[in-house]
């Protein structure tokens, strides 16, 4: 699928080739309630069925929600042939959490490519001291690739690491998007030092020492989403005459990381 403006557009395959079926997907997504509508609404094409008359056309709202295994999206999903005759119901749930927080996560305004396949990762070039990867379909290359360039992007499960040469470290902290009441909580290396800090235009600066014989952890809690989530906090960290550009998104009750490691 494709999101823009919260209205998804794609298509889903039923079967493994040589005998899959391909049906055209429309719905939305409701970033704020985390929610997501789809539903199929022809047959592209099938190879393995000689008609189209009898088969089930999904029709089905997911929502994100935490399961045994973590946080899911699921949903019960209703069906109907071509004529509207009714299916068999059930559920349809994705357990993928990377594409789920990518799914509801911040993205710039442009398209963004949702997959739920199941990610093949290979190494890609990327800026900095660490590799980023993509799937199968590409995707997180080519979100990478939509993004100004200068800032890093981290989330839960998307940290970043920099080789560090001063002794200590200037963070700047605001909100760099709508002020919407987004709150976070800022710890060094386990020592709290912003705490439901609300996020404003204005820059909050710290400045910490470094442990120079450790590699020094900067974790980025997000207590609120606001009303525009998720919750976007922008960040500009200063190793003396250098700086990096990170913005930090997150749902609430997620962490971004952000390590400093200690080079002479």
């Amino acid at each position: 699928m494709t999101e823009n403006a919260g209205i998804i557009k794609g298509y889903s395959l039923t079967y493994k080739e040589p005998n899959d079926t391909k049906a055209g997907i429309q719905g939305t997504l409701d970033r704020r309630n985390h929610r997501l509508s789809f539903k199929e609404k022809d047959i592209l094409y099938s190879h393995g069925f000689h008609t189209k008359a009898y088969m089930c056309l999904v029709n089905a709202t997911l929502e994100y929600v935490q399961s045994g295994n973590g946080f899911v999206l699921k949903g019960p999903i209703t069906s109907a042939e071509a004529d509207n005759t009714v299916c068999t119901g059930g559920t349809i749930t994705f357990n993928n959490a990377e594409e789920i927080q990518n799914l509801f996560g911040y993205h710039e305004q442009y398209d963004t490519v949702i997959s739920m396949k199941k990610k093949v990762k290979e190494p890609v070039e990327a800026n900095g001291n660490e590799a980023k990867v993509k799937d199968d379909a590409g995707s997180e290359q080519a979100l990478v690739a939509q993004q100004p360039a200068g800032t890093d992007k981290i989330t839960k499960g998307i940290e970043k690491t920099y080789d560090w040469k001063s002794d200590s470290v200037i963070i700047d902290v605001w909100d760099g998007g709508n002020v919407d009441g987004d709150r976070i909580s800022i710890s060094f290396n386990d020592q709290p030092y912003l705490t439901n800090y609300y996020l404003v235009k204005e820059k909050r600066q710290l400045r910490i020492a470094l442990d120079p014989l450790s590699v020094n952890t900067i974790t980025i809690m997000a207590n609120t989403e606001g009303s525009d989530p998720p919750n976007t906090a922008s960040l500009l960290l200063t190793d003396g005459t250098r700086k990096y550009s990170v913005l930090a998104y997150n749902l609430k009750g997620q962490v971004s990381v952000i390590k400093l490691k200690k080079v002479k």
